[in-house]
């Protein structure tokens, strides 16, 4: 069952989010089953929303990559996981995104945000 995992890092910076971003290398080495990654700023710290095939690829990733890779990059910080079914997909301007990514702060090779 394809889910939207959604992670709430409390006290997250940019800096922070892009170090454990490079760690992972995922922007060049795609987890398996994953068909979306975007982040948003939240008062205090980072919200992350992912969609997958199904909540074990979610889980093996959790602990085989993004567990390491935050404590490589010396990251804890509190995290809230929720996974539910995902109930709807809307997308009609999908397409452009790719000439929007990178102008982000957050893409690969985007200015650092302080």
């Amino acid at each position: 069952m394809t889910v939207v995992s959604t992670l709430d890092i409390d006290g997250l910076t940019a800096p922070e989010y892009r170090a454990v971003m490079d760690e992972l290398g995922v922007e060049e080495r795609a987890e398996p089953g994953i068909y979306l990654h975007l982040t948003a700023p939240l008062e205090s710290g980072f919200r992350v929303v992912e969609i997958w095939d199904h909540k074990e690829g979610f889980d093996r990733f959790l602990e085989a990559r993004l567990a390491p890779a935050g404590e490589a990059v010396g990251l804890q910080r509190q995290m809230v996981i929720t996974v539910k079914p995902l109930h709807n997909f809307f997308a009609p301007r999908l397409n452009e995104l790719p000439a929007l990514i990178g102008s982000l702060p957050g893409a690969p090779g985007a200015p650092s945000v302080k």
